[in-house]
Formats: C-alpha cells, sequence, structure tokens
C-alpha cells in the first residue's frame, strides 16, 4: 500500500479501538445479571426459577474477547506505524513538515484574503453628538451636532494582494509534490482485516477464524 492507504488504515484501525473501548467502557456489558424468582417461598408446589437478563435486548460479545482483540489492534498499529516509519524515511520530502507548512499557508492566505476584502468607509450621524454652552443668560443649555465616523484601510492593500498571491503560488507548487510522495512512497503493511467491513464485522470473523 501507499502512504495515502496506510493513513487510512490508520484510521480504520484508531474507528475500531474506539468502539471497542467504548463497548468494555459500559458496565452493562461486563456484568452478568439474573432474576431469582423465589415463587415457592410464596405458593406451595410452585417452581423456582433463574432467568438471565443479561442485555437481552441487544448483541453482545464475551469481554474476555474484546480485550484480546484490543491488544491486536494495538499490535496492528504497531506494526503499521513502524511501515510508515520506514516508508517516510525512503522519501526525500519531509511529508509531515510539507503538509504542516501547506496548512499553514493556506490558512494565512484565509486571512489576507479577509485583510484584501476591507473597505474603507464613513458614516454621517446627524444630529447625534451633544454639547454644553452657557447663554447670554448664565445658564447652561445643550445643542446638538453631525457626528461623521471615518475608517480607513491602514495598510497596504497591494502588499496584501502580492503576499497572497505568493503563499497561493507556494502552496499550489508543493501541494503535486506531498501526493506524489504520498502515492509513490511503498509501506510495507498488508492490512489483516476485511476491506469495507465495520468494526462489528471484523471483530465477528475474527473470531470465527480462530
Amino acid at each position: 500500500m501507499n502512504l495515502k492507504e496506510a493513513f487510512n488504515a490508520q484510521k480504520q484501525l484508531n474507528a475500531m479501538f474506539e468502539r471497542f473501548t467504548s463497548y468494555l467502557k459500559n458496565s452493562a456489558n461486563l456484568m452478568k445479571t439474573e432474576e431469582k424468582h423465589f415463587r415457592s417461598q410464596t405458593v406451595s408446589g410452585q417452581t423456582d426459577e433463574v432467568i438471565d437478563v443479561t442485555n437481552y435486548d441487544s448483541k453482545t460479545y464475551p469481554a474476555d474477547q474484546v480485550v484480546d482483540f484490543l491488544l491486536v489492534l494495538l499490535e496492528e498499529r504497531e506494526k503499521l506505524n513502524s511501515a510508515i516509519h520506514d516508508a517516510k524515511s525512503k522519501v526525500a520530502l519531509d511529508i509531515d513538515g510539507a503538509v504542516d507548512l501547506n496548512k499553514k499557508r493556506r490558512a494565512a492566505a484565509v486571512t489576507l484574503a479577509m485583510m484584501n476584502r476591507q473597505k474603507s468607509s464613513s458614516i454621517l450621524r446627524k444630529n447625534s453628538g451633544t454639547g454644553y454652552i452657557f447663554n447670554n443668560d448664565g445658564n447652561q443649555t445643550t445643542y446638538r451636532y453631525d457626528v461623521e465616523t471615518v475608517k480607513t484601510i491602514d495598510f497596504d492593500r497591494n502588499k496584501v494582494r502580492d503576499r497572497l498571491k505568493k503563499l497561493l503560488s507556494e502552496a499550489d507548487e508543493l501541494s503535486p509534490q506531498i501526493e506524489a510522495a504520498l502515492n509513490d512512497a511503498v509501506v510495507d503493511y498488508a492490512w489483516p482485516f476485511a476491506t469495507h467491513a465495520t468494526a462489528d464485522e471484523i471483530f465477528e470473523t475474527y473470531y470465527e477464524t480462530k
């Protein structure tokens, strides 16, 4: 498989691990529950009965098997991680660094594009200001006046546009190199489970073949 497929395999292993750790965190899956009906204590001749009501309305798996399967998943993850590490070491491009750099370039480009959309503006609000003066009689009186709020771009828009173009160009130039590395790198790992199967189907198949 290539690195793209290996990363997808990592996600699948993670999803299965989460599925079965969640299963074990549910105490209802760890307990056997019985109801003991003591009929004979009340009515002579009636038969006592023990009824198993353990998760009677849902599918259950033996907890011991689930624990063992979690360890299998961890072993597979360790094998896969090692294979990915070996594959990356044989690629000239620092894939992780390149992916992270391009993410940051595109994030910066989003910010610069937002800056580029800013516009200068002005708003005149009639009679919104209030002042105080003394009239000829010495009494304090108020008066109203217009207020204009002016917003002016406080950066060099041309520089921002140039830097935006540069960031996008660099990101576009690096993207195919990353894509090629992900597709061409050979990861020495074989997926041990059925493809396109759910976590439960994989688990059930695994123990059917044991």
